[in-house]
């Protein structure tokens, strides 16, 4: 390489080739100085993305790594400032297949083969024995609990969705954002194989494009929407039986239900993704490539089976986008904090949230001034000198549930709200203002860092104020929707969000969320021609509306065999947690109550 323009020109051209993968292998060519005119290995394209330069070559197959290494060493005295000192073929990266790839197969396949079974059963048999004393035993009641059949059949059920008192954009909320968590995490994924990444990025810093470079406002709409759902739920029962919901079983159970229910299909996939799917993965491109996560689950995956891996070896994390679920857990565990003094006394409860949001807005923009950090995690922003500890920037602040509560918070006070005002009268001109801002306002924090993105510097006390801010403005848009079509006031915008197929849609965002990075892996690595990135309305048609397509089908079946049996069971065995003591009819009453949102 001998000048800028040569730079240019090849970081333009492919960087790592994956036609014909069967037939080469590549050359890693490691980081020396960038200062150096000629040898240069590395660039940093946007903060975070570094490339490596790798050329792929057909050699024998019966070479090994090592050997082409010597092959290709320079001789000694020879003045090469970056010589080649690393081959890697396919597969060398992925571990030997091990026990654990047998326990993991075995453990899923019983689990699905139970379901298919019992889904079997449950369509040609049920109705036959229904008046049979065998129908009301336990261990039958737990074997129809894993029904393939009426698992798939309960998440497709818009029956109980449609009844009066539900929060009608809630799915579609649901829906919208896990598309966009996709469309985010498949776009950095994409640039992993595409021969023009460069061309990709400089598209990227389009206004339009925004919603990719901020994404990240898809998972404060989770957030949000899990606060909310919390205590619409709570306290829904609490108008029924408050001596029960808050007694200390009520509250052990309170714990109990949040773990069992979302632990099960978690924990299934951290073991498919540490010895199954890098199985999968061998001998393709992504088996090679350097800008693909590198995942530590062999060492680090008890970290995350305790919720905790936010915290604890943050750098190395089994499933890197799964900080959302230790986040939501941690959050979710303190909540009775604030949900007590709403139940006592209101007043209280709106203070406590008062000072939590003060001290969180406080301590982010205590870090922003303190570590000179950037108003958000975007690739596109300029470097401020000053910066320091960036390595954290993750773990003390996006990843923190110390700084993520507040939307979390509002959205809290959103369902307790809903919950206490059955009714809500708003003037014509009042709900169409709310209308006009709220988007207005979402809009302008989704647009607000266009301007950085394309170079240009954030003055640190602007950078603190959207880094603190932005979320809680976009929970204000959030919080109008959602009451403004509880109320009746959302007009053909609620008609649209409350439209009946996002139900399904919504109920499998979970599991989508939980598999979608293993979809994309796998699609994406299928690629054996060469493949450009033209633009991101080709990107949305070929990539992200079949991909997403593919990744809610499947998740039909993981949620129907991992998630929702053992939802089932867990309500069986317990005798449904929110009302422990209640006679059966109250019980399945709530049963149905509760499937709706599920």
């Amino acid at each position: 390489i001998n000048s800028s323009q040569d730079i240019d020109m090849m970081i333009k051209a492919m960087i790592v080739p994956t036609a014909y993968l069967d037939f080469y292998r590549s050359a890693l060519i490691p980081s020396k100085s960038i200062e150096s005119k000629k040898g240069i290995c590395k660039l940093i394209l946007v903060t975070g993305v570094e490339i490596f330069w790798q050329v792929g070559a057909c050699l024998p197959a019966s070479c090994s790594s090592a050997e082409l290494q010597n092959l290709f060493r320079p001789e000694a005295g020879a003045s090469i400032n970056n010589p080649i000192c690393q081959f890697s073929k396919p597969g060398d990266r992925t571990p030997d297949i091990g026990a654990g790839f047998y326990v993991t197969l075995t453990i899923m396949g019983v689990i699905v083969v139970v379901c298919v079974i019992s889904g079997f059963v449950d369509f040609y048999f049920t109705e036959k024995i229904k008046d049979n004393t065998i129908s009301k035993t336990l261990a039958w009641r737990l074997f129809m609990s894993c029904s393939l059949y009426s698992n798939v059949s309960s998440i497709f059920d818009v029956s109980e969705a449609t009844k009066g008192g539900q929060i009608g954009p809630i799915h579609c909320i649901r829906f919208f954002s896990m598309v966009w968590v996709l469309m985010s995490h498949l776009f950095s994924n994409y640039l992993g194989v595409i021969a023009n990444p460069k061309d990709a990025l400089s598209l990227a810093r389009d206004l339009t494009s925004e919603a990719i470079t901020n994404g990240f406002f898809s998972v404060d709409s989770f957030f949000f929407m899990s606060g909310v759902l919390l205590t619409f739920l709570w306290f829904k029962t609490f108008s029924r039986q408050p001596k029960e919901v808050m007694s200390p079983y009520g509250w052990a159970m309170f714990y109990v239900h949040r773990i069992l229910r979302l632990s099960p299909a978690f924990y299934i996939l951290i073991i498919f993704y540490t010895f199954v799917l890098n199985q999968m993965l061998r001998d393709t491109p992504l088996s090679m490539n350097t800008l693909i996560t590198t995942d530590y689950c062999s060492e680090t995956w008890w970290v995350e089976f305790l919720y905790v891996h936010n915290w604890v070896y943050p750098q190395e994390q089994c499933l890197a986008y799964s900080w959302y679920l230790a986040t939501d857990m941690q959050m979710f565990l303190v909540t009775p904090l604030l949900i007590i003094p709403l139940a006592i006394k209101p007043i209280l409860g709106l203070i406590v949230a008062a000072v939590i949001f003060i001290l969180s807005t406080a301590a982010n923009i205590f870090l922003v001034y303190y570590y000179h950090w950037p108003a958000g995690d975007n690739w596109f922003h300029p470097t401020d000198p000053e910066q320091t500890n960036i390595e954290d920037y993750n773990m003390l602040m996006y990843d923190s549930p110390l700084i993520r509560c507040p939307i979390y918070i509002m959205g809290m006070l959103i369902g307790w709200f809903l919950q206490s005002r059955k009714e809500l009268k708003i003037h014509p001109i009042v709900y169409l203002a709310c209308w006009i801002i709220s988007l207005s306002l979402m809009l302008t924090v989704l647009l607000g860092l266009h301007d950085q993105t394309n170079g240009t510097d954030i003055g640190i006390f602007w950078r603190a104020m959207y880094s603190s801010l932005s979320r809680p403005a976009w929970g204000i848009g959030l919080s109008a929707i959602v009451i403004l079509c509880y109320y009746g006031y959302g007009g053909p915008i609620n008609a649209f969000m409350s439209w009946h197929i996002w139900v399904p849609l919504g109920r499998l965002s979970y599991s989508s969320y939980l598999i979608h990075i293993p979809i994309i892996q796998l699609v994406l690595s299928q690629t054996k021609d060469e493949v450009y990135f033209s633009n991101f309305i080709e990107f949305f048609i070929t990539r992200l509306v079949s991909i997403t397509a593919v990744t809610f089908f499947f998740a039909v079946f993981w949620s129907s065999c991992f998630e929702l049996s053992f939802g089932r069971i867990e309500k069986l065995l317990l005798g449904g947690m929110r009302a422990p003591k209640h006679s059966i009819e109250k019980i399945e009453t709530e049963k149905k109550e509760e499937k709706r949102w599920e």
